[in-house]
């Protein structure tokens, strides 16, 4: 029996199935990305602050309620983070270890890592307050990296994978909400667009520092609605319960200017190409229409009482819900990881439309039960595509190759193609 499965280019169902369309087939093709380097804060941190003389920290229950055996490793949510996610989707490992992990030595540093630190900001002044790792101490550890990497595998091999790295930052979040917004002295020293000027100053170091070291690739993630995060709800509009509009048009200005930098930076660096992940607007919406992603609650968090009483984080042993895959948020600050699991599809649909760029003309993501059920089976898989009026650059000489994660040969599917 065959399964039939009729794809359509203009949507794309996410998780398992990998299927590239290229001008130019590789053999063996390897993975989207030799390796995945992540700077950031807490919502990409898995855990550099566990040793750190700090709050900002989640190596605790009920963190981690839903991760392998229940463990809290230092990631603020429940599993894993849409950067695990993302990595895993990317065809490499399905965890993103953290720099301080005591266990990343050897051949765990050949497929990425985390330099991120929960509480973390553009601005170091942000991280200072919460006795963190500041965002140009995340680079010299990358650095640092970078030599660990070449000891083991040679100074080659080591630049070969530097270079054909996906690098992310996740960033800028807590500038506004635990640094500015909390210190009556910064809004003294700075109006809100100085504040944001400088931030967009620091971000740009960044970027022109991880150039230096080798980085092509770099996906910068825009700062979420942080006004609909429900510790900010319960702290400026507890009885109303909606979204806090001010904070609102603060990050929607802010992502503006990063987009502005972005361009200029892609104009002005030869070598490195930035993507921008528009976080604010998936979010956003997974906030405002909850039932159309499946959730019920978007409003609290899962950890803690929720309300007024919605803390930032969970605490060691606070309660918890019963049923986790109804809540968009974990705790005041951080999504669930089945949140995460929409934004990491959301993140690779980007990297896949970018990819027209390169060899790949598209790039189709695909989850379907049947499917993969009929693969398992060995079974003949019908493959029909119709890219005649959605493919955006067309071409005759398409070819492509069929890819999953289970590393099917390609013989057990037919493909019909129609332009």
């Amino acid at each position: 029996m065959a399964g039939s499965v009729k794809l359509s280019i203009l949507y794309y169902f996410l998780l398992s199935i990998l299927i590239l369309y290229a001008l130019k087939v590789e053999s063996d093709r390897p993975p989207l990305f030799q390796a995945l380097y992540v700077f950031g804060d807490s919502m990409v941190d898995p855990g550099n602050n566990n040793d750190l003389l700090t709050l900002a920290k989640a190596n605790f229950h009920p963190y981690g309620k839903d991760f392998l055996n229940a463990t809290p490793t230092g990631r603020f949510t429940n599993g894993k983070l849409a950067t695990d996610i993302l990595s895993q989707l990317m065809g490499l490992p399905d965890l993103v270890p953290a720099y301080n992990d005591p266990e990343f030595k050897g051949q765990k540093l050949l497929r990425g890592v985390s330099f991120a630190s929960a509480a973390a900001g553009l601005e170091d002044s942000t991280s200072n307050l919460y006795n963190v790792i500041t965002l140009g101490k995340q680079v010299e550890n990358f650095r640092n990296y970078k030599e660990q990497l070449a000891n083991i595998i040679g100074q080659a091999d080591a630049r070969k994978i530097v270079s054909e790295a996906l690098y992310v930052i996740s960033m800028g979040t807590n500038d506004f909400i635990l640094n500015y917004y909390l210190n009556p002295l910064r809004r003294k020293q700075y109006n809100i667009t100085q504040w944001q000027d400088l931030l967009i100053n620091s971000l740009e170091r960044f970027i022109q520092n991880i150039s230096k070291e080798g980085a092509t690739r770099l996906a910068i993630v825009g700062v979420p609605p942080f006004g609909c995060l429900p510790s900010q709800i319960a702290l400026y509009n507890p009885f109303g319960n909606t979204c806090y509009k001010k904070l609102n048009k603060v990050a929607t200005s802010f992502n503006s200017k990063m987009m502005n930098l972005i361009q200029k930076m892609n104009s002005s660096l030869e070598d490195l190409r930035i993507d921008y992940f528009h976080l604010y607007g998936k979010l956003y919406d997974i906030v405002k229409n909850p039932r159309k992603y499946g959730f019920e609650e978007s409003r609290r968090g899962c950890c803690g009482k929720g309300g007024i009483l919605t803390p930032t984080l969970c605490y060691k042993g606070s309660p918890s819900c019963s049923d986790v895959s109804k809540y968009v948020f974990w705790d005041g600050n951080h999504p669930t990881s089945r949140t995460y699991v929409i934004i990491a599809n959301d993140f690779l649909q980007l990297l896949a439309w970018n990819a027209q760029d390169g060899d790949a003309a598209v790039l189709l993501i695909a989850n379907d039960h049947k499917l993969n059920d009929t693969l398992g089976k060995d079974e003949k898989i019908i493959i029909k595509l119709d890219w005649s009026k959605s493919m955006p650059r067309p071409d005759k000489r398409l070819e492509y190759e069929f890819w999953t994660k289970r590393n099917y040969e390609s013989n057990l599917v037919d493909y019909t193609a129609k332009q």
